[in-house]
């Protein structure tokens, strides 16, 4: 089971990530003259005005109705909801009560057999990143249609990558989202898994806040293009200009996100196609990062080679010492079935009731989902 919970280091933090400050078109995309979406919630701002007007305003809000933020939602969480649900109060705090109830519901994710499978068959995977360093995920939704399984478990893999991504391949307040490519197999509208898609997008609208970049749909067929022609006047212009859907199965917008090294050939990169989905890996060095986004000196290989032996002659020395101190303590060794994933991809050690399910915890001691 150690595969599903392991993290290449490699790929979790590339060494001119250290150094990278995103440009403000990264930080607050502009969609027309009268829309833009802020992308990244730094730790400390800085926000507009508007943003402090409007998170003050919604203080204010909750005090008339009796009601208080719990401290998860700490100013840059509170306003990845307010912005995401264009600045409206009453349906801000009930967006918000849910994510935290639906936040204990969830967690902890644990893999079960099935969907092992389908992680190991590829129907969602991480692979590359892009000019600003964030993850490729791709999804091979046909393999749904060869998986006989139950909807949260299919709903519950795609939560998994999520959490991953998450927790541990972005840096708040420089790297927050990641760019999503769907694979519809050449799926006619009668074969699309409609269910486990419709239930995955209404929650990803509810918990997911300004995460994913872009939305990719290749290998479309014609009738889904039709239909999307005829709706998409009528949807959001900020979500309209998020989605492509191709026949094809590449798009030069995507070429254009991602040095073609980090995307598979098969999508028009340069990059072998994946035939091991899991775990995600380092793909190569270049980036095609903007070096103005540079900032400071990227340390050499051999520097980092230094730092890392370093510490880990520190870890071994602290360990040798931990070892002497606990000598005759009979704690009994933890077994890999009693590792899960806890707090959205962090591997802890099981604190269940021997049912699979952890025990409750308030709400004060919950991590949002877009507490990143």
């Amino acid at each position: 089971d150690y595969k599903y919970y392991y993290l290449n280091k490699e790929y979790k933090m590339p060494k001119q990530m250290k150094f990278y400050e995103p440009s403000e078109e990264v930080v607050r995309v502009t969609h027309s003259k009268k829309s833009s979406e802020r992308m990244i919630f730094p730790h400390d701002g800085p926000w507009t005005e508007i943003e402090e007007d409007k998170y003050d305003d919604f203080l204010e809000y909750l005090d008339k109705i009796g009601a208080s933020l719990p401290e998860v939602m700490n100013k840059r969480r509170t306003l990845r909801f307010l912005t995401a649900n264009n600045y409206n109060n009453k349906k801000t705090w009930t967006n918000i009560e849910q994510h935290l109830d639906w936040r204990e519901d969830i967690r902890p994710i644990i893999l079960t057999t099935d969907m092992k499978k389908l992680i190991d068959a590829g129907y969602m995977y991480i692979h590359g990143r892009d000019n600003n360093f964030r993850p490729l995920c791709f999804s091979n939704t046909k393999l749904l249609t060869q998986f006989d399984m139950d909807i949260d478990e299919c709903i519950r893999v795609a939560w998994f990558l999520c959490f991953y991504m998450i927790d541990h391949l972005s840096i708040r307040g420089k790297v927050e989202n990641w760019i999503f490519v769907s694979d519809l197999g050449g799926l006619s509208m009668s074969k699309i898994p409609t269910k486990q898609l419709k239930k995955f997008m209404v929650e990803a609208q509810d918990h997911l806040k300004g995460r994913v970049r872009k939305f990719f749909y290749f290998n479309t067929t014609f009738g889904l293009r039709a239909i999307w022609t005829m709706i998409s006047p009528f949807i959001d212009k900020m979500i309209k200009e998020k989605m492509v859907i191709k026949k094809d199965q590449t798009d030069e917008q995507l070429l254009e996100l991602a040095h073609p090294s980090q995307i598979e050939e098969k999508y028009g990169g340069e990059a072998e196609n994946v035939v091991q989905y899991w775990p995600p890996i380092k793909v190569s060095d270049e980036y095609g990062v903007d070096q103005d986004c540079i900032v400071g000196e990227v340390e050499s290989e051999a520097s980092l080679l230094d730092q890392e032996n370093n510490s880990k002659s520190k870890k071994t020395k602290k360990s040798k010492k931990s070892k002497k101190s606990q000598k005759g303590a009979n704690a009994p060794p933890v077994k890999m079935e009693d590792v899960v994933v806890e707090e959205a991809g962090h591997v802890v050690v099981n604190e269940t009731d021997g049912v699979g399910q952890a025990p409750p915890r308030g709400r004060e001691s919950i991590k949002p989902i877009g507490g990143n």
